[in-house]
């Protein structure tokens, strides 16, 4: 039997972690993550998530993973009107009706969880920012902050943009290959998520979903996010709203929608995306104006070192499908090497 070949991923959200797993057998793997914690951009706090949240039934593949992880799925809740948060005032309407969506009990922290636990807890490195990463005619080392690693074959999972600011490259990284990355958008990137709970779901008696659209901000989209046993709503902030002192301007929003029922919040959770040095980059925090137009096939060191995650899907980029679909194509590709 051959020896593996070892291979270093650098990143531990869903792309990392599922590819390690998918690879595992094949190679000797080490796990580097600048983060203290794994997950990425999937961040849950108290069972919410100010990350990523949805799945939708076309997407095969997470809802596979998720079902071999054991993990339960339940409905988003979209019943009842809406509300427009307008200069104007308070107007209640009857939405259109969405595509169905589903949310993970527990939230998503619990498939990284999930995850990790099949990997041998010794492969996988935190609070090591990959600083440099440099090719010789055998081997391609990586450089963090602390430490030096080896291995022949190196996967990152950083967003694009992140990938090529972040870390310095020996030899260089070819024009077109650095022209690419900076031009993808990194998904989230622009994005301040802030979930709201409540003493009790209040807006389901009152025949509300939840769904608030806004042009006054600060939340400019609002969603129902109640889990089992908490009345909860989560908002994206909106693009043009500084995220100084989010709590206060979003208890005047509740106060605004809601009257005296905002009297009920008991705690809120924020997440500004934009702050996460590992999450986001200044080309970032413009905000993106519709979904973009993701997929990308990138990498150097005479395809030694590749760049996947959600950005370079080009089937459902920039969802968790994404990250999930660019990890099974990599380990396809190294498998067959």
């Amino acid at each position: 039997m051959m020896p593996k070949k070892d291979l270093i991923i650098i990143g531990t959200g869903l792309s990392g972690l599922c590819a390690a797993r998918l690879l595992r057998d094949k190679y000797n793997i080490t796990l580097l993550e600048a983060r203290d914690r794994l997950g990425g951009r999937i961040l849950t706090q108290e069972g919410h998530d100010l990350g990523p949240s949805w799945v939708w039934p076309h997407q095969n593949n997470i809802l596979r993973l998720i079902r071999e992880c054991k993990l339960e799925l339940f409905t988003q809740y979209t019943k009842g009107d809406a509300l427009y948060d307008s200069p104007g005032g308070v107007q209640r309407f009857q939405s259109p009706p969405s595509a169905p969506s589903a949310r993970v009990a527990g939230g998503l922290q619990r498939l990284i969880e999930a995850l990790a636990s099949t990997l041998p807890s010794d492969i996988i490195h935190l609070n090591e920012e990959v600083t440099k990463i440099s090719c010789s005619a055998q081997r391609v080392r990586v450089e963090t902050v602390r430490a030096k690693f080896d291995a022949d074959y190196v996967i990152s999972t950083l967003a694009p943009r992140l990938a090529c600011e972040n870390i310095r490259y020996e030899p260089p990284l070819d024009a077109d290959v650095r022209q690419k990355m900076l031009q993808t958008p990194t998904w989230m990137g622009h994005t301040a998520k802030c979930v709201i709970e409540f003493q009790e779901a209040f807006w389901k008696e009152q025949g509300l979903s939840g769904f608030v659209f806004s042009h006054v901000g600060p939340l400019g989209e609002i969603h129902d996010a109640s889990t089992k046993d908490k009345a909860a709503l989560f908002g994206f902030l909106h693009p043009k709203t500084s995220s100084h002192d989010i709590e206060s301007q979003v208890k005047e929003q509740m106060k605004r929608l809601f009257a005296d029922k905002s009297e009920q919040i008991t705690k809120i959770y924020c997440t500004d995306w934009k702050e996460e040095r590992f999450s986001s980059t200044r080309h970032d925090h413009q905000g993106l104006a519709e979904h973009p137009s993701y997929g990308l096939k990138l990498s150097h060191c005479d395809e030694r070192l590749f760049f996947i995650g959600t950005e370079t899907a080009y089937d459902n980029g920039g969802y968790l499908e994404g990250a999930l679909n660019s990890a099974l194509d990599i380990a396809k590709r190294l498998k067959d090497d």
